[in-house]
């Protein structure tokens, strides 16, 4: 078997911001969030001018999601701007086969804004924790209403107050998932397969992790073994992929500042070992 040594950093994009609107021209500029601690995704919205019981209207965010993610409305909080829900949806269309449309709607409500600072808008989780390539929609390269699949919907994000429509600006890069840069060994497996595993959050500070599993069947069973640095087991056990991934773990006893997790497929003989840092 093959070993090689590789870094994990921030899983996702690392190329440019994608914009779908100049941000600067924009008085609400919306971006998505993966929060490692809380294992949920959060849209956030950033005013460019201050207004206290600010009327925010009738709106609409769109969030793209990979089709593996099952058939089912998501159930988002709201947090600011009325209550927020998932009211149209579109299942991997024709147009655009390997990804879902999420359209979250609200009816508005009063809102204090203070300019340059973030609000939460609302949140969701998804049953796996984090997948790649979450977003919010792209009018520039998600299909139209009259694409074929779409079924003649809308799903532009947009929003209004008291005055009429207000435009956005939208921030479409894919949500990532922050991780320390941290040693990974891989046993078995070339660079860059499509087996991959991110333990997150990491640094761990609540006592807890959870794993990102890429490229595995949901129905395949993996062992998960923690130890310590000097290769101390502190426990082991086998699981499906579709109840391991996204749940949380709690850190064994024995761990010290690092806990080495080890998830391996002992039918493809192929592992990644990653470090997490413990506080």
């Amino acid at each position: 078997m093959k070993t090689v040594n590789a870094l994990v950093g921030v899983l996702g994009l690392t190329g440019l911001s994608y914009l779908t609107q100049a941000q600067s021209q924009s008085p609400l500029n919306l971006r998505l969030h993966f929060n490692t601690e809380l294992n949920r995704y959060e849209v956030y919205v950033k005013p460019t001018f201050s207004a206290q019981r600010y009327t925010w209207g009738p709106s609409q965010v769109t969030v793209v999601v990979p089709k593996e993610l099952a058939d089912i409305t998501i159930s988002p909080h709201s947090s600011q701007a009325g209550v927020w829900l998932d009211q149209s949806v579109v299942y991997s269309p024709a147009a655009a086969p390997d990804r879902d449309f999420h359209a979250f709607s609200t009816q508005g409500g009063k809102v204090d804004l203070v300019a340059g600072e973030e609000q939460l808008l609302f949140e969701f989780t998804l049953a796996k924790g984090y997948l790649e390539g979450v977003r919010l929609f792209d009018p520039a390269k998600d299909p139209g209403s009259a694409a074929p699949g779409m079924k003649g919907g809308d799903f532009s994000s947009y929003a209004s107050n008291d005055k009429g429509d207000v435009k956005l600006g939208l921030n479409t890069r894919p949500a990532e998932l922050p991780v320390a840069v941290e040693a990974v060994r891989s046993t078995g497996a070339e660079p860059g397969a499509s087996f991959g595993v991110v333990a997150y959050p990491n640094p761990s500070v609540s006592g807890v992790f959870r794993l990102h599993l890429k490229g595995i069947p949901d129905k395949e069973v993996v062992q998960v073994q923690m130890a310590t640095l000097n290769g101390k087991v502190l426990k082991q056990f086998d699981e499906s992929v579709e109840t391991l991934a996204g749940r949380a773990i709690p850190v064994p006893g024995g761990a010290s500042t690092y806990l080495l997790v080890t998830v391996s497929r002992p039918e493809k003989r192929e592992a990644i070992t990653q470090k997490v840092l413990v506080k």
